[in-house]
C-alpha cells in the first residue's frame, strides 16, 4: 500500500469554479457519462450523489450508465429495435394500418354518406382480428384528425344588410 500524500484543501472559490466548468459542458457529454461510470464504479458514492456533482438527477445518472453499457457491449446490434423512451407501445393497430382502414372509409364520407363510429369500429375490429372498446376507436379517430362535421351556425352567403331590410319590410 502506498504512503498517503498530503491533505489538499480546495477553497470554494475554486469548488464554485470546477462546478461552473462542469455546467458548461453540453448535458450528456461523453466527459460526464465517463465519470458516472468511474465514480459508480468505484462505489464510494451511490448515483444521488453523483447527480448532485454532475449537475443532473439520479435518474439521468442511471440512464447515463445503462446507455454507456450498451454501447459497449457485444449485443448492441441486437437491441437495436428495442423501443426507446417514449412513443405509444400499447397500441393494437400500428399508424399506418389505422390510416388504412380510416382511407377505406374516406370515399365514403367524401360522397356524403353517414360514416358511423359503429362501422370505422367493426372495421377496425376485422384489421386487428379482436374487440377494442369505442373508446379506443374516439382515440384513434381524434389521434387522425378525424371530427364531427357540424353545420354552421350562419349561412356563408348571408348578407346581414339584406337580412336588416327585410326585417324592415316585413314589418
Amino acid at each position: 500500500m502506498s504512503k498517503p500524500g498530503p491533505r489538499v484543501i480546495i477553497t470554494e472559490t475554486e469548488l464554485a469554479k470546477a462546478k461552473q466548468v462542469i455546467n458548461r459542458l453540453p448535458y450528456r457529454d461523453d466527459l460526464l457519462v465517463a465519470f458516472a461510470v468511474v465514480l459508480t464504479s468505484q462505489e464510494k458514492l451511490d448515483q444521488a450523489d453523483i447527480g448532485e456533482v454532475l449537475g443532473v438527477s439520479q435518474s439521468t445518472v442511471k440512464r447515463m450508465i445503462k446507455d454507456f453499457k450498451k454501447e459497449c457491449s457485444a449485443s448492441a446490434e441486437e437491441e437495436v429495435n428495442a423501443p426507446t423512451w417514449g412513443g405509444d407501445r400499447r397500441s393494437i393497430l400500428t399508424w399506418d394500418e389505422e390510416n388504412e382502414v380510416l382511407g377505406q372509409m374516406t370515399p365514403e364520407a367524401i360522397q356524403g354518406h353517414i360514416v358511423t363510429v359503429g362501422d370505422i369500429q367493426s372495421a377496425l375490429e376485422a384489421k386487428a382480428g379482436r374487440k377494442m372498446s369505442q373508446q379506443t376507436v374516439y382515440n384513434i379517430l381524434r389521434r387522425h384528425k378525424w371530427h364531427k362535421v357540424v353545420p354552421d351556425k350562419v349561412h356563408p352567403k348571408n348578407d346581414p344588410k339584406n337580412l336588416d331590410e327585410f326585417k324592415k319590410n316585413v314589418s
